[in-house]
């Protein structure tokens, strides 16, 4: 494989709201890191709006969001959480996978569950941002959220129901009459 050397000038600074948000999100068991290509285009602005649906509204109990300049450029708070998950999600806008790429280059160990955003609301958008509405991009953004959360946060659980979780590896996963997990 071919590979891209980058020179990352060291800072020594950290960004305090990064690092205590870092902290916070430092939980046992783990939460599923997510993160997102970022891209200035349109499929990148669906990809980063995606992941923050389902970090700070859909899924927040069981994810956390990265910031992926903050985890690919510094071996601090983000990137910890990154190596801590126990699921990471990688949700990209294109075929060019920027975030599991670049985070690879970091955690060479690292192995994502890519999700090409672009092949779930499956339409070619323009380059520029400006070239789509933003009730369009809250469409699209919210189909893949929504899709991601079904197949890669939900199934991470059993019934999808985190509380349950202890019940259920004790158990196995047995419906309650409520149709929910648990006695």
């Amino acid at each position: 494989m071919d590979y891209e050397i980058a020179k990352i000038a060291k800072v020594t600074g950290k960004c305090p709201a990064c690092e205590d948000y870092a902290e916070k999100n430092t939980t046992n068991p783990p939460k599923i890191a997510v993160m997102a290509c970022e891209g200035a285009c349109a499929r990148g602005e669906v990809a980063r709006r995606a992941a923050n649906l389902i970090a700070h509204r859909l899924a927040r109990d069981q994810t956390v969001r990265i910031c992926l300049g903050g985890a690919f450029t510094k071996d601090t708070g983000q990137r910890n959480l990154v190596r801590k998950a126990d699921k990471v999600i990688a949700i990209e806008g294109c075929f060019m996978n920027c975030s599991s790429r670049m985070m690879a280059g970091v955690i060479p160990e690292l192995q994502p569950e890519i999700v090409r955003a672009d092949l779930i609301y499956n339409l070619d958008l323009p380059f520029g941002i400006d070239e789509v509405s933003d009730e369009m991009f809250t469409v699209y953004a919210y189909k893949v959220a929504e899709q991601v959360v079904k197949d890669y946060v939900e199934s991470a659980t059993c019934c999808g129901n985190p509380e349950a979780e202890s019940f259920c590896a004790g158990s196995g996963c047995t419906p309650n009459r409520s149709g929910g997990c648990g006695p």
